[in-house]
Formats: structure tokens, C-alpha cells, sequence
């Protein structure tokens, strides 16, 4: 059985996606309670849940007894985006053993309330400093009106680009207020902000939502976006950043000649899709390779989807892949995780800022030496999980 912690790290997901790897067939016990989130837990939950429903055939759900009605367990169920895109992508909910109590009909009905409230707020579902959008491709419930524009004759299409950049604006806005405050350091930030998050999400649209074919919607299929305001200050936060070393080092970089920053974005968009690796083979019609590659040329096939359709100029206003990402996060002084496939990798901006003409190097996660050199093979994860850490001025 596998079973989410309570607490969600990084390195607990990972035991978690192991163990799935390693398993044919289990059900996934969701715990009662949520308690605390690490850096990049939350985007490995929900991966683990991605993970899972891809390899269980019978996609069962079991909500571990408590003592709480069971209008509370749904809700927490349907306020907790892992637990939330778990229950979309089960067959069944089961209240502890009871074969019988099958609650995945309330928990549907409730999903399809809370994504109708997303609809009407421009930061979406909110729980405390956490802001999410979740869109259940599968479903009628995939383009919410946020992002999308509606149309009787066709699929619906994306909205333009600074529509989509005010939301990422507000859902910051809301998540650091609810941290204790924190703000951009200046309107050009705002728009490279802006601008990493439409690429993210023009790319998690295009390529993290399809199947074999570009014409296929993966079913069943998950997407979820979330901000999530850090405060060093807070007690034992800056301690569970400084869990992982490579963190530890990326906060010892920040610039020692002003103020400690104590604020940070936390930023997250997780697909159910082919991964990386999956989609550029799927697109070259060479699915049959998966199997056989070597990690290093997993990797390669990455950088490859990150330096696709770079350019000597970052300055338009169209969406042209994902070196446009690594520019402004080296603005920013940012920092990204990514996980997909059997790849965990991570760059951090200050140390290794992108420039002109940049291959789109990576570090391992696991080793924390550059992935050219030093790679490690991980559990193979279903889709990709995108996590950004985004330092913000304190507010005066």
C-alpha cells in the first residue's frame, strides 16, 4: 500500500515513486491530515500520485478511518492538490476497507464545485498561503476561463500572453501576503516572472497534455499549477530548506552586500504527460526506443527540448521554448528543479546564470555535480514536475 506522509519532502516522495517503481499492483492510502510542506514536496506529491496512477490497474484510493465526518475528509481531499489529483485519477474512493463505501461520487461532485469557484478568482483555490489552479483534462473541466477562451467550434484556445502573466501576478501577490508580506523588487521583475510562467504553462499545454499524437488528450490526464509564499522567519522554515544540500548552497549564494532576503515564491507546474523524453520520442515516432536508451542519452534528449527554438535574441514577445525560462531566471537570481522520467536535475541561477548561446546545462539532484559529468538513475517518474524558487524584497 502506498501511503502519502504526512509532512511531503522531497526525499519521502522519492521513496514513495521507488516503491511504486518496484511494486506491480498497490492501492494508495491517503493519509487524514496534510501538516507541512517542504521545498518541491508538494510537486512530488502530486507526481507520486501521476506516477501511481499510471502504474495501478485498478486505481484504488483508500482515505485512511478518522473520526471526522466524512463531508471533512472530502474536503480535505479536494483542498490538498496531490490528494485532489490523486482522487481524479482513482476509479474508486474508499472510506479505510469498507468495499462498500465508494465515495468517489461526493468527491467528484465536489471537484466539479471547486474548480467552477477556481473559475471566478484569479489566484484560483487558495488554502492559506498555497494558490492553485488544477485542470482535469480529461474532463470538461480542463480549460478553465483563466487561461482559456471558450468556443463552440473548436477546442479552446489560450489566452494571451499578459492575460495569463496577471494571474501568476495576483496568485504571488496572495501567497506571500498570506507568508507575512514580500513583493517583486521592481515592475521589470513582475514581467520576467510573468514571462517564465507563460512559457511554463504554454509548454505544459502543448507538449504535458497530449498522448502518442499531438491530437490525442491523455486520458485520464492531470495538470496542476500552485504558488506558495516562504518566510525564512517563520520557525523551523529556513531549517527545512536547508535539509537539502543543494538548497543550502543556492541560499548561501544570494548577494551578501544587501539585506538578507527572507521571502521566496515557491512556483509549481506539474503535467500527467510523456515526460521529456517521452514527448520528443512520440513526436520522431520512435516510442519503441524508450526502453532501451542509457540515462546520458535520456539527458541529451532533455537538453535537446530545452535548447529547441532558442535564438541569439530573448526579447520577443512570442512563446519560443524554454532557454526564454533560464534567461529571466538568472534575473531573477531563481532557481528550478525539474523532474521527469528517470531524471531529477536542478540549475541554480546564481551560481550558473544562463547566457547567449547556453547549452541548457543541468546538475544531478542526488550527486550535485553537473549532469554532463555525474548522473544518477532515478525511479522512473511519470510526467514532469517543475519547481522554481524565487527570492522576493521584504516589504518595508
Amino acid at each position: 500500500m502506498t501511503t502519502f506522509p504526512k509532512s511531503l519532502k522531497i526525499v519521502a516522495c522519492e521513496n514513495l515513486i521507488k516503491s511504486i517503481n518496484e511494486v506491480e499492483e498497490e492501492g494508495l492510502l491517503l493519509p487524514v491530515d496534510t501538516v507541512k510542506y517542504a521545498f518541491g514536496g508538494l510537486a512530488s506529491a502530486i507526481q507520486v500520485a501521476i506516477t501511481w496512477s499510471r502504474k495501478s490497474n485498478s486505481r484504488k484510493i483508500m482515505l485512511r478511518e478518522s473520526q471526522k465526518p466524512h463531508d471533512s475528509q472530502i474536503n480535505e481531499v479536494i483542498n490538498r492538490p496531490h490528494k485532489f489529483t490523486a482522487a481524479m485519477l482513482s476509479k474508486s474512493i474508499l472510506l479505510g476497507d469498507a468495499e462498500h463505501t465508494d465515495l468517489r461520487t461526493q468527491v467528484n461532485l465536489a471537484a466539479k464545485s471547486a474548480i467552477e469557484l477556481q473559475a471566478k478568482s484569479i489566484y484560483g483555490q487558495q488554502h492559506g498561503r498555497l494558490c492553485w489552479f488544477a485542470f482535469v483534462d480529461h474532463s470538461s473541466k480542463g480549460f478553465d476561463r483563466n487561461f482559456y477562451i471558450d468556443s463552440p467550434e473548436k477546442n479552446p484556445e489560450l489566452r494571451q500572453p499578459a492575460q495569463i502573466q496577471a494571474i501568476i501576478r495576483a496568485m504571488i501577490e496572495k501567497s506571500s501576503l498570506v507568508a507575512g508580506g514580500g513583493k517583486l523588487l521592481n515592475i521589470n521583475d513582475q514581467d520576467h516572472l510573468g514571462r517564465i510562467f507563460y512559457e511554463l504553462f504554454l509548454n505544459t499545454h502543448e507538449h504535458g497534455s497530449r498522448g502518442n499524437t499531438r491530437s490525442e488528450w491523455i486520458k485520464p490526464g492531470m495538470r496542476v499549477i500552485y504558488t506558495y509564499g516562504i518566510n525564512l522567519k517563520e520557525k523551523g522554515v529556513e531549517g527545512m530548506l536547508r535539509g537539502e544540500p543543494v538548497l543550502t548552497n543556492y541560499l548561501d549564494a544570494q548577494d551578501p552586500n544587501i539585506e538578507k532576503i527572507n521571502r521566496f515564491i515557491e512556483i509549481s507546474i506539474i503535467d500527467s504527460g510523456l515526460g521529456y523524453c517521452g514527448r520528443w520520442l512520440a513526436d520522431y515516432g520512435e516510442m519503441n526506443k524508450t526502453d532501451d536508451l542509457s540515462i546520458e542519452e535520456e539527458y541529451d534528449i532533455f537538453k535537446k527540448c530545452f535548447t529547441f527554438r532558442q535564438t541569439s535574441s530573448l526579447k520577443d514577445k512570442k512563446g519560443h521554448g524554454l532557454p526564454v525560462v533560464m534567461d529571466r531566471l538568472t534575473k531573477l537570481n531563481g532557481f528550478i528543479r525539474i523532474r521527469s522520467g528517470r531524471l531529477a536535475l536542478f540549475r541554480d541561477f546564481i551560481s550558473s546564470p544562463y547566457e547567449k548561446q547556453d547549452e541548457c546545462e543541468f546538475s544531478d539532484w542526488r550527486t550535485m555535480k553537473a549532469a554532463n559529468l555525474s548522473l544518477t538513475d532515478m525511479p522512473k517518474a511519470d510526467g514532469v514536475a517543475i519547481t522554481l524558487l524565487i527570492p522576493l524584497e521584504s516589504k518595508k
